[in-house]
């Protein structure tokens, strides 16, 4: 039996080739997309959950607030949180940091590479399931290492790595104690050389600084706990308050900030980066793609159920005869749904082929490097799970909507269209085509947002901006390398800094009036550089004057500040010139007179709110250089750099990057979010239009005798083809205009996260209504100028 309905179904197909052909094209397109969208999905839903404690793996975040300033989340804690919390917190059963330090420079022999290196305390193994394949992994002693397979491959060769020497910034010598296997792509870590956290505390005391009591040092230090089996994190609140009153309440109160720890679960990490209440949520991307993996397979579904439902009065003869000769309503439906899954399958069929084809694509625009070949049982049971729900959601209505008509009216000649059916139709283009225009505005959103803050003044000149990291060169000599650069033709000018523009200041403080109540401080970032920093980044300088090298007090007792951060001590730009203020970083107290005051600008991406922030000269060495260039061959000018830099620190290695990409590479995420977006709508257009030409097509062939009549009766070939279409656009406006609300306030929603954000502008909106008109237009033109121009007499014989 089944074997009939397979054949009479494939005879049924091969009779209606194009209509086949429509369905297919336009199931195969959405598969294909959704095959896409879930192997995204599941990557990124995948990150970190392959450690065999993972379930009661947490990270500590922060979250502070000040009267001034909105809430802050981060998941930088200070660098004692990880040795106490411990020992204070009950629950807890180990504990590690992992301080990131980036671009260090790490020589074996005559090799000199760059490489970023974690330092990371003995329970890092214990915590994380990173297997070991030789040697240990006790980071416990000062001066120890654990190489990834990979970079001991690069440092060492083929040679065993376990004992051999790294030696550090040009500064220091490590053991490697042992080799792990290659962390997983799927992992926010990324770890290929690590350190003891002893190394580190010992390097500081070197330079008579104790790390361990150091609690307002956050920097690039994260801190992660594994709790005892069945322990409630929220029980741990009280602990961790009591252990923020023992030992940073002083300079909380200090800074009027109230502060607290949260305890983040490991598996929500990659989606929330900055902790679960707050900064940055990629996991509304996440369901935002989902939503559109679903939409895209219901427009596929609904062309098919409208197609069908359009050619009912062409199949309603068949099933009065069937039901004439005793066919049962059962044997009817399962014969209708064998029909929609032969085509479920084919349209499979084609979209793997066309994801084989287009993952190496995808996984470019997505930054990715997803496989369909590595063994995913969720891959292959979500594959055919979908051909059977496509199957089933595609063919359920026309199923029982045909085998559900009367066969004495069927054979009778009395068949016609009911209006249930009709506006299921109408309904579903509708519905259609307001996703395609909520889609098109989100594209056009995300653009626009990408292009304004590309084209966004952020208060300096980013272009041909270079940053050169210079702190491992010995005293005096990046002065000297400066100086050097300045006498090129090449050079516009060059400024030694201790902040890393593009990326942010690294150095946040307290600040206040001179005398004021502990209370009236507030945190700013410092700026530490020499007396060419507004010279080379072209800030504008808007009240006062800019430092002077020729007048003493300048380098000891004198502060420019942004126009933030004279509102924030209570004046304006004019009345805070020659005003007292205090820098007061730990015990030590900086005091100076405001002599400027400059335009706020942004020294990392405009995601972020600008800061407030304090700029003095330079007590000490800072370690960075950076050099505005003359227009030019950027990559010869700096070989010719490297070699300067050669020559005044022969042991470290050249490094640089420009300002201007820096700044471009923070938005990665919403640039792919862009073109992801823009691709789907896309797809979602061609999927509906596709539907569209098809119901044009039979909507023509069913008024093909209405069609003669007209032109007998002296209609034009413009009055026809207005006719066909005109019900068509109606569907397709009405459906622009559903997607509108939709799209508005979901992208205001997402544009929310960002503090520089353009607006939801109205002909962005009119322009996706248009422009979605505009390609229905193009879509069923050609179907009703073919029929307008058909021969009336031949139309009027045939009917």
């Amino acid at each position: 039996m089944f074997r009939n309905y397979i054949k009479i179904a494939i005879r049924h197909l091969k009779r209606h080739k194009l209509i086949t052909g429509i369905n297919i094209l336009g199931l195969a397109v959405g598969m294909t997309c959704c095959i896409f969208i879930v192997l995204y999905v599941r990557d990124e839903l995948s990150f970190d959950n392959f450690h065999t404690n993972g379930k009661n793996i947490y990270r500590v975040t922060t979250v502070s607030k000040d009267k001034n300033s909105p809430t802050q989340y981060a998941a930088a804690t200070q660098i004692p949180v990880g040795s106490t919390i411990k020992k204070e917190v009950k629950g807890i059963k180990e504990s590690t940091r992992v301080y990131l330090d980036t671009n260090d420079q790490i020589q074996v022999g005559d090799k000199k590479l760059s490489d970023n290196i974690a330092y990371i305390d003995p329970a890092f193994f214990k915590i994380f399931t990173f297997p070991l394949i030789t040697g240990s992994a006790e980071l416990k002693d000062p001066y120890t290492a654990v190489l990834s397979e990979k970079a001991a491959h690069r440092y060492f060769g083929s040679e065993p790595a376990v004992g051999k020497s790294l030696f550090v910034e040009n500064n220091f010598h490590c053991t490697v104690i042992g080799v792990m296997k290659d962390m997983p792509e799927n992992t926010d870590l990324h770890l290929d050389v690590m350190l003891s956290y002893a190394t580190l505390i010992a390097q500081a005391k070197k330079d008579s600084s104790d790390l361990e009591k150091q609690w307002f040092m956050f920097q690039n230090n994260a801190t992660y706990v594994l709790l005892e089996d069945k322990v409630d994190p929220a029980s741990l609140k009280s602990d961790l308050n009591a252990m923020i009153d023992l030992h940073i309440s002083k300079i909380l109160k200090m800074l009027a900030i109230d502060f607290t720890f949260e305890l983040q679960p490991l598996k929500n990490v990659h989606l929330h980066p900055q902790g679960d209440k707050g900064g940055v949520d990629k996991s509304s991307i996440v369901w935002i793609y989902l939503a559109i993996a679903g939409f895209l397979i219901l427009i596929a579904c609904f062309n098919f159920i409208n197609l069908t439902t359009a050619r009912a009065h062409e199949r309603a003869k068949e099933v009065g005869l069937r039901k004439a000769l005793g066919a049962e309503k059962k044997s009817l439906i399962f014969q209708f749904l064998t029909e929609s899954s032969i085509i479920s399958v084919i349209s499979l069929v084609i979209a793997i082929g066309l994801v084989f084809i287009f993952l190496p694509t995808f996984n470019t625009i997505a930054i990715k490097n997803i496989s369909i070949l590595k063994p995913d049982s969720f891959l292959y049971i979500g594959v055919i799970l979908l051909t059977a729900i496509v199957g089933l959601v595609a063919g359920s209505y026309p199923a029982f909507y045909l085998s559900s008509l009367v066969p004495v009216k069927v054979l009778k000649g009395n068949f016609n269209t009911s209006n249930a059916g009709t506006l299921l139709r109408k309904t579903l283009v509708v519905f259609q085509f307001a996703i395609a225009v909520g889609m098109i505005i989100c594209a056009g959103v995300v653009y626009s947002q990408l292009k304004f803050w590309q084209h966004k003044n952020l208060g300096f000149d980013k272009e041909h901006l270079v940053n050169i990291p210079v702190g491992g060169m010995k005293s005096g000599a990046a002065e000297a390398f400066r100086t050097t650069l300045l006498q090129r033709t090449d050079v516009k000018g060059a400024t030694l800094n201790n902040m890393m523009l593009g990326q942010g200041i690294f150095s946040n403080n307290p600040v206040a009036n001179e005398g004021a109540d502990s209370k009236e401080s507030f945190a700013a970032g410092i700026i530490q550089s020499d007396f060419d920093l507004i010279k080379t980044l072209k800030l504008k300088l808007i009240s006062g004057r800019d430092f002077n090298p020729q007048m003493s007090t300048d380098s000891s007792d004198a502060f420019i500040v942004n126009e933030i951060a004279a509102q924030r001590f209570g004046y304006t730009s004019e009345t805070i010139l020659g005003k007292r203020i205090e820098w007061r970083p730990g015990s030590r107290v900086f005091h100076g007179t405001v002599v400027g005051v400059v335009s706020n600008f942004n020294v990392q991406n405009l995601k972020e709110a600008v800061d407030p922030v304090l700029y003095k000269i330079r007590n000490r060495d800072v370690g960075n250089l950076t050099v505005r260039l003359m227009p030019g061959d950027h990559l010869a000018q700096l070989k010719e750099f490297e070699q300067l830099f050669n020559s005044f620190a022969p042991d470290l290695l050249f490094d640089h990057s420009f300002v201007d990409q820096i700044i471009e590479d923070e938005y990665k995420g919403e640039n792919t979010l862009g073109k992801l977006f823009g691709i789907f709508a896309g797809l979602t257009i061609l999927i509906a239009c596709i539907g569209l030409l098809g119901l044009s097509i039979l909507i023509a062939r069913q008024r093909t005798r209405e069609i003669g009549i007209r032109k007998v009766l002296g209609a034009s070939i413009a009055n026809i083809s207005v006719l066909l279409t005109k019900d068509f656009l109606k569907l397709v406006l009405i459906g622009g205009i559903c997607g509108l609300p939709f799209a508005y306030f979901g992208m205001n929603k997402w544009l929310e996260h960002f503090a520089f954000r353009i607006s939801v502008e109205w002909w962005l909106m009119l322009m996706a209504v248009a422009l979605v008109i505009l390609i229905a237009i193009a879509a069923i033109s050609t179907q009703a100028i073919k029929a307008a121009l058909a021969n009336p007499v031949k139309s009027l014989k045939s009917e």
